[in-house]
């Protein structure tokens, strides 16, 4: 993440890097070569009522080609921030001063349910940081 301008109204410029490693680039290809096994089970064929998106070939190039054209994030991304390696344990970004991190990226693993009251909560707690500084 870095800022485009001073203003703090602007937006900020967000480099997600997915599949920028070679053990991402590996882990969605044996995904999505599980996932497309799974389909092809005589269970699964007998429920599925019709034609889905699938890679145009079963080499590792066409099953990252296509997770880098299909993929996308959703809903909850979590877990960007780990407290000791981007924030400490009060939230604050390391190397910087009065800058906090107060949403779901601080989780250090992804909730089984929706991550809404945890993200609440982390505000809440990042609010109460801030108060006592002061």
């Amino acid at each position: 993440v870095t800022l485009r301008t001073a203003d703090p109204a602007t937006a900020p410029r967000i480099l997600h890097n997915y599949l920028s490693t070679p053990e991402d680039r590996q882990t969605i290809i044996d995904g999505i070569r599980i996932a497309l096994n799974l389909a092809d089970q005589p269970a699964l064929k007998s429920v599925i009522t019709g034609e889905f998106v699938t890679p145009d070939g079963t080499s590792d190039a066409d099953l990252l080609a296509f997770a880098q054209q299909v993929g996308q994030t959703l809903y909850h991304p979590t877990s960007t921030c780990a407290i000791g390696a981007v924030v400490d344990p009060q939230l604050k970004v390391l190397g910087f001063d009065n800058l906090r991190v107060a949403d779901a990226s601080v989780m250090p693993s992804i909730t089984r349910g929706n991550t809404n009251a945890p993200s609440i909560l982390i505000g809440e707690r990042v609010a109460d940081f801030v108060k006592q500084k002061s």
